[in-house]
């Protein structure tokens, strides 16, 4: 039991010698190097997220949905949700602050490509139709 107690103290002395050391050295944290502005800056630019979205020059049933991007492990998922349906995404590739992926809607194949800047999306959706505008923000 003596020496559990002299090992306690012993940690004690450490655990206190290397709070000090911190205090006068902040910028070589061993214990925590998290900064909340660089995580909250990752969060604000990140493609991840539920995004309302409008296409211009579309029919009325798609000219608005909502896109919802998911990270599972190192693999991006995108499901849109429009006309009432629930579409899962394809191709789905990110790359920074770009996001492609590939949706089929009433049989016929969408590509889409989009920017992400802070909390708006702005690209466009290539079909058979032609190519169409869209643009949305982070919900």
């Amino acid at each position: 039991m003596r020496n559990f107690a002299k090992l306690f103290y012993a940690c004690i002395f450490f655990v206190s010698g290397s709070m000090s050391l911190l205090a006068e050295n902040p910028t070589n944290s061993t214990f925590c190097s998290f900064n909340p502005t660089t995580a909250l800056e990752k969060v604000y630019k990140s493609p991840i997220g539920t995004w309302e979205y409008t296409v211009e020059d579309v029919p009325y049933e798609y000219s608005a949905g909502v896109l919802i991007i998911t990270k599972e492990k190192e693999e991006y998922k995108v499901v849109v949700k429009v006309n009432y349906n629930t579409l899962t995404a394809s191709e789905v590739k990110v790359n920074e602050n770009t996001v492609n992926f590939s949706v089929y809607i009433e049989g016929g194949k969408v590509q889409v490509s989009l920017q992400v800047k802070d909390d708006l999306i702005q690209g466009t959706a290539d079909s058979t139709e032609g190519s169409f505008s869209l643009k949305g923000k982070k919900k």
